[in-house]
């Protein structure tokens, strides 16, 4: 397993969604599996990529290495690192 993250723990899958979310932020499951060329032609395809790619998502979130929102049914996720960037633009926002 390798570990181009720099995160321990996570799975070669893990580390090509990780690697995704930081490019895509934010995005959803049925972006990711459109990203990786999965058929999301039928419902039922977009169903099971769907419900594929939310496991690794959640997988993510519990190890605090994205964060996320859900809206309607989709469930967002971004990197941890967005939130330093949103400090640094409140701080940056306070002092002009």
């Amino acid at each position: 397993m390798s570990n181009n993250s720099g995160i321990a723990g996570l799975s070669d899958k893990e580390e090509k969604v990780l690697e995704l979310v930081r490019e895509h932020w934010p995005v959803s499951a049925l972006e990711i599996a459109e990203h990786f060329n999965e058929d999301i032609s039928s419902r039922e395809h977009k169903k099971r990529h769907s419900t594929n790619y939310s496991y690794y998502l959640k997988k993510l979130i519990s190890k605090r290495v994205v964060l996320s929102k859900r809206i309607g049914n989709a469930l967002i996720v971004w990197p941890l690192e967005v939130e330093a960037y949103r400090a640094i633009h409140s701080i940056i926002r306070g002092e002009q």
